[in-house]
This record gives C-alpha cells, sequence and structure tokens, in this order.
C-alpha cells in the first residue's frame, strides 16, 4: 500500500503591532484608556524594579535576583487577560505578572532578600509561590486546571515557563496530561531565546517551541511576546478554550535584555550586534508608541507615571527592610509540617534555648503503641478478617465515600485495578473519582501538586517505589515544600502509594527498597504497615492528614493471611507497635521484614522486644529508646542496603539519647551494598531468619 500522511499541522502566529507601534486595526482588541494606561505603568514599574534590584545587588544589600527586563509584555498582556479568580503558576521571572496582578513590589524584594515572606501568596489572590526547579511548576497548572474542569468553574491556571524548559520532560508530560484530562490550562512559554547561555538554535530543531503542542494533542499558537496587544489577543482565546476543556500551548517570542541572573554575564555568549537588533522590538517602547498616537501618553505623563513608581519603588524598598530587620529564624520551624512531628517541636525548644544541640532530645515517656500488641486487643467478633490488599481497597473506597475531595489516580488504578488489585472496583464505584493516568510518574506526582492547593486530597498510585525516583524532583521540590514555600497559606496533604521492597520475584527495579532517602525530605511523611490493620489505619491517617505522606506497601505482604481489621480503624502516623515485649534485647525493623524477625525470634530462645516502627518519618524514637533503655541492645534489621539504611539513624538516635545504657554495639542485619540482583540470586541478598537470628543472639550474648 502507498503511504499517506496521517496527521498535519500548522503554527498561527499573531502580531498586532508593528516595529513602531503601528496597530493593524482589524486585530486590535477593545480595551478603554485607562486599562492600557495601566498596562503601560505596570511594564514600566517591572522595568524599573529590575533596575532597582540589580543596583541594590550590586551593593551587596540584595542575593540572586532573575530580571525580566525585555518581557513585560509578555507577561503583562498575558495576565491581564485573566479573571480575579483564575490562578497563576509562576516560575522565577515573573515580576511583571505579580505586579500585574495587584502584588506589590515589596515582596519581590523580600524574595530577593532571602526572606520567605516574598513567596507567601496573599490571601485574596489565586497564585502559586516562585518555583525555581526549571519546568516542574507546569504538572501544577494542569493539576489545577484539571480540578477546576472537575469543579465545572470557569476558572483557569495559566503557567508561565522559558524556552528552556521546553526540553524538560515534565513540561511534556503535563502538557500531554492536561490534554487527557481536559485541563482548563494555558501553558505560556517566554521563548526569550536563550536557556542561561544555550541558544534556541542548540536547544532544538523543531520550526517553532509551539508546535511541542501538537504532541500532546492541545492547541499551540505563537504570538509577538513584545506586543502586548497580541498577547492579550492570543492568551484570551486561549482562555475561553481552556473554558471547553482545549488546553493551549502559547509560544511568546520575545528577548531577555538582561542578565538570566545576577549571577550571570550575557557578554560571554551574546553580542553587542545581537541586542542591538532587539532594541527596537523593546515591548514598552512599542506601546509607548501606539499609546502616543492615541493620544493617551505624552511626555508628562510618562514623567508622572515614572514619580510615581519611584514613591511606590522606595516605600516598598523600606518596608522590605523592615521585615529583614523583624524576621524571626525560628520561623522556618513553623510551616514545614501541618501536624508537626514532637522531635521538631523539641528541636525548636533547643534552638530558642540556644542549647546549640543538632538532634532531638527524646524523653521516653510513652510507649507508641497505638493500642497495638502481639496478640491484640478488644472484641474481634464480627469484625472482617481481611489481608492488606483488601485492607487498602476497603480503606481507600471507605475514605472516597466519606470525603467528595478524595481522588484516587495513577497507572491502571481504574479499569484494571491496580497492579495488585488494590483499587479494583472503586472505578465502578466511584465514577469520575478514580482515573487512569499515563505511564508519567513526574507527572502523576506533579499533578497532586496543583490539585492539592484547588482542594483536593489525591491519593496517586505509583506502580511500583522503585520508579518514583522518576518522580522525586516533584516530591522533593515541591510535595515537601509548598506548605513552607508558601508559609502555610498552599498545603498539599496528597498520599503517594506504591508497592514496594523485595520478595515478588519482579524485574529490575520492581524491588527497592530506598525508604531512608524519602525520610531525608522535610515536610514527607514515610509510613509502612506490616500487617492488613496498620495497612488500613495507617493508610485513612495518612488520608486525612494535613501532610504529604508516601505510603510504601510490603509487596510480599499483600496476600498474607486475613486478619481481623476494625471498621473506620485508624493508626496514628509516627508511632510504633509493640509485636513482642522481651528483657534481653531490643528488635527494630519494619515492612516485610516484621515476619522475618517473629520468625527468627521465635526460633530463638532470647527474649526479645520487637518493635514495628510502621512511620518511618516521623520516626516514635521514644518507643525504641525506652526499649534499649530496658534491655541494653539493639539489632537493626531492614531490606535496604547497610550503607545510609534507616538503621544508620536509629543507631545514631540511639547513641545520641541512650549510649550509656548500651551493653553491646548496635548490630545492623540489612541488604549488602550492591543494586538489588534480579531474583534468582533475591533471596542470597535478602535479609532471613537465619541472619536475623544470628545477630540476635551475638548481641545477647555480649
Amino acid at each position: 500500500m502507498p503511504r499517506s500522511p496521517v496527521a498535519e499541522f500548522t503554527i498561527d502566529r499573531v502580531q498586532v503591532l508593528d516595529q513602531e507601534g503601528r496597530v493593524d486595526e482589524s486585530l486590535e482588541p477593545d480595551i478603554d484608556d485607562e486599562q492600557l494606561l495601566e498596562w503601560y505603568r505596570t511594564m514600566k514599574h517591572a522595568r524599573r524594579l529590575d533596575r532597582r534590584v540589580i543596583a541594590l545587588q550590586r551593593r551587596g544589600e540584595l542575593g540572586t535576583y532573575a530580571p525580566s527586563t525585555g518581557q513585560e509584555a509578555a507577561q503583562v498582556g498575558s495576565t491581564a487577560a485573566l479573571s480575579d479568580d483564575d490562578w497563576t503558576v509562576p516560575a522565577f521571572r515573573e515580576h511583571p505578572s505579580a505586579l500585574a496582578r495587584g502584588l506589590s513590589a515589596q515582596g519581590i524584594f523580600e524574595y530577593a532578600m532571602g526572606l520567605e515572606e516574598g513567596g507567601e501568596p496573599p490571601d485574596d489572590v489565586p497564585i502559586m509561590p516562585p518555583s525555581i526547579a526549571v519546568g516542574t511548576q507546569p504538572l501544577h497548572a494542569a493539576g489545577i486546571g484539571w480540578a477546576e474542569a472537575m469543579n465545572e468553574s470557569d476558572r483557569v491556571a495559566l503557567t508561565y515557563f522559558g524556552d528552556g524548559a521546553t526540553s524538560e520532560g515534565e513540561v511534556y508530560e503535563a502538557m500531554n496530561l492536561a490534554g487527557v484530562y481536559e485541563a482548563q490550562t494555558i501553558f505560556f512559554c517566554q521563548n526569550n531565546q536563550y536557556a542561561i547561555s544555550t541558544p534556541l538554535s542548540k536547544q532544538t530543531r523543531a520550526a517553532t517551541l509551539a508546535q511541542k503542542a501538537v504532541a500532546a494533542g492541545i492547541e499551540p499558537i505563537q504570538v509577538d511576546g513584545n506586543d502586548i496587544l497580541a498577547v492579550y489577543l492570543v492568551t484570551r482565546e486561549a482562555i475561553e478554550r481552556a473554558r471547553r476543556g482545549v488546553p493551549t500551548l502559547v509560544e511568546a517570542t520575545t528577548y531577555r535584555r538582561e542578565m538570566h541572573t545576577t549571577a550571570d554575564d550575557p557578554s560571554v555568549y551574546r553580542t553587542v550586534e545581537e541586542e542591538e537588533e532587539w532594541e527596537p522590538l523593546d515591548p514598552i517602547l512599542r506601546f509607548e508608541g501606539y499609546l502616543r498616537d492615541r493620544g493617551i501618553l505624552d511626555d508628562g505623563t510618562v514623567a508622572e507615571v515614572e514619580r510615581e513608581i519611584e514613591d511606590v519603588l522606595e516605600t516598598n524598598l523600606e518596608a522590605a527592610r523592615e521585615t529583614a530587620a523583624n524576621a524571626d529564624p525560628a520561623d522556618m520551624f513553623e510551616t514545614a509540617y501541618g501536624d508537626p512531628p514532637e522531635y521538631l517541636e523539641r528541636q525548636r525548644d533547643a534552638f530558642l534555648d540556644d542549647s546549640g544541640r543538632e538532634v532531638a532530645p527524646a524523653d521516653g515517656s510513652r510507649r507508641g503503641d497505638g493500642g497495638s500488641t502481639a496478640t491484640g486487643s478488644g472484641t474481634t467478633e464480627g469484625v472482617e478478617r481481611l489481608n492488606m490488599v483488601e485492607a487498602i481497597r476497603e480503606t481507600l473506597g471507605a475514605e472516597l465515600d466519606r470525603d467528595e475531595d478524595v481522588l484516587v489516580y495513577g497507572q491502571d488504578v481504574g479499569v484494571d485495578g491496580g497492579v495488585f488489585r488494590a483499587t479494583q472496583g472503586l472505578l465502578d464505584t466511584f465514577p469520575g473519582r478514580v482515573h487512569d493516568a499515563p505511564v508519567a510518574e513526574a507527572g502523576i506526582v506533579g499533578l497532586g501538586v496543583g490539585l492539592s492547593v484547588a482542594g483536593y486530597r489525591p491519593v496517586a498510585e505509583i506502580q511500583f517505589a522503585g520508579f518514583s525516583f522518576q518522580a522525586f524532583s516533584q516530591i522533593h521540590q515541591h510535595v515537601s515544600r509548598i506548605r513552607s514555600r508558601s508559609r502555610g497559606k498552599l498545603t498539599c496533604p496528597m498520599v503517594i502509594r506504591a508497592p514496594y521492597g523485595l520478595g515478588v520475584k519482579a524485574l529490575e527495579h520492581h524491588s527497592e527498597s530506598y525508604e531512608a532517602g524519602y525520610a531525608h525530605v522535610p515536610g514527607l511523611k514515610v509510613v509502612i504497615p506490616s500487617t492488613a490493620g496498620d495497612a488500613a489505619g495507617l493508610l485513612r491517617s495518612a488520608i486525612r492528614n494535613p501532610d504529604p505522606v508516601l505510603f510504601l506497601e510490603p509487596m510480599p505482604l499483600y496476600r498474607a493471611a486475613r486478619r481481623p481489621v476494625p471498621e473506620d480503624h485508624t493508626v496514628p502516623l509516627g508511632e510504633a507497635r509493640v509485636v513482642e515485649e522481651g528483657t534481653d534485647v531490643t528488635v527494630v525493623t519494619w515492612g516485610a521484614m516484621v515476619r522475618e524477625v517473629e520468625g527468627a525470634v521465635d526460633a530463638s530462645e532470647v527474649s526479645a522486644d520487637v518493635i514495628d516502627l510502621r512511620s518511618i518519618s516521623p520516626m516514635d524514637a521514644e518507643t525504641v529508646l525506652e526499649s534499649v533503655r530496658k534491655t541494653g541492645r539493639c539489632v537493626v534489621v531492614h531490606e535496604a542496603p547497610r550503607t545510609g539504611g534507616f538503621g544508620a539513624e536509629i543507631a545514631a538516635r540511639i547513641s545520641d539519647e541512650a549510649v550509656w545504657h548500651l551493653e553491646a554495639p548496635i548490630e545492623r542485619v540489612a541488604g549488602y551494598d550492591v543494586p538489588v540482583p534480579l531474583f534468582g540470586r533475591e533471596e542470597a541478598y535478602r535479609p532471613d531468619e537465619a541472619r536475623i537470628r544470628a545477630a540476635i543472639e551475638r548481641v545477647a550474648s555480649q
């Protein structure tokens, strides 16, 4: 059969003003004179702000700053098209947009002073804080746009990023997911010709950046980004499409007139001749020409506008200096968590006492067993008996039924019910609340940030924990930090579920146990159940928690023996479970290793306290320390590699707070410091009962 085309596309470009500011009246939007003059004031305000901040930075008063000079029309024109309740999701150069939304330069000064106060969004403006990691924030806008579509509102989310960001996979994931979910989102690319020092010609072979939308199935358009009227027109049309569930990628061609940041020297990679070629296309000069032709602007008005701007900037700068002078360093403890761990409170107290302690003291005042014991407590008559995967499924269903803001999505969680069938049947019971997602781990997690700030409680599934590292940037840079970055104004109460660990004879990357890496991320909670009851209780608490939770599910335990699981069962995060009580040695473990430890203790004559941490972060140090003070000995067991594993943190906590109670060195039984082998050698790698028993008996004999 002959070849035949299956798809063709063209990219339209829009321009309303020519180089001298003359207007194409057939395209001229109907804007009243006062609004046009306000746009001009905002553009001039942003330009003068850049000059002021650069001068202050050169004098050492401020930190690194990213000027927006040359890009004022792209930002002010696009922001002007938004309604008051629409969202903007900026990168780190969107000062003109912020000013156009009514924010003051005070916050911009404060942010450049290194103060989180500068990133705090106002109560009455739906705007995200600055996002420094390149190309990560469009996923949040896709999540917000999806949330607004599900809410059947007219609100849209507009996100800004540069030409360099279009090389990031997460930008494509955002556009693709927005198309899939018909998100009410506009992707606004400011093509300023450079990704720091890399020119556009070395970033892509595509004729336009707009055409990258074609592969995602969303609308592409290119606009002269130095023409504020054209930008406004194109953005207004994109907003109307977004409200119909059709996202748009707008490529605004512009030019960065200044350095990438104040740490950069553009003379190294740009020529004077190139800069002079762009000079006549300066967005403020072109707009001035248009306003003068309309009789809106004259020399006197220009002078008046400049005087007003100087007065406002001086007032804003003095207010920012006052904020800096009164900044309380202890404020860093206030917004990391909605439900802060107890040890963080103690760290704060130690900081305020100026005691110089770097590790939180633990008082050992309670046994954090969450009401659980080895034999269980209370009646189990009439209580449903479930295995772990059934407990997870029923808990998800119960929480979906209880709270309409709960949303379940991820790879194959819908029709297929998840790889391990943990979501089986939920799609039929909760249509519109359970969604299959493309294979895009960063996208899945990044969407959750946007869904969360828009009011949802997303429960996202990553098929295997080993693939969560493809979303690590979102987890580390945004999920865990959005509360702190916005000073508590925006939160991310999402749960990321993932099958975890060894024991199912899976392929490479399907058996990773790197919980310690995630425990190192402040603002994130990490939970690993070992029983069906704990899976239900911890998952329910995680979904209801105000903070993000990484919920790791040990695969070998999914279909272990059914046990009673009380209805509406909850287990507090951060409380360990005392599995067995003994006198000779403390054994600390979690996840699938709990079963191995129980077997090892049963086979030994040593009397052991067996502690299931359940929560890796926050860790219940008090229960561990109380036990070690009693037994004088400790063995820690985990699947992950020994070096840098979480067992080292447990040993360090014991060394800090109970070292004088130890009668023998702490011993760790762990995976070896090699990549997790394929399942042909997995059993040799994985700690088994024999290794664990030998360690317990060695420590107990000393």
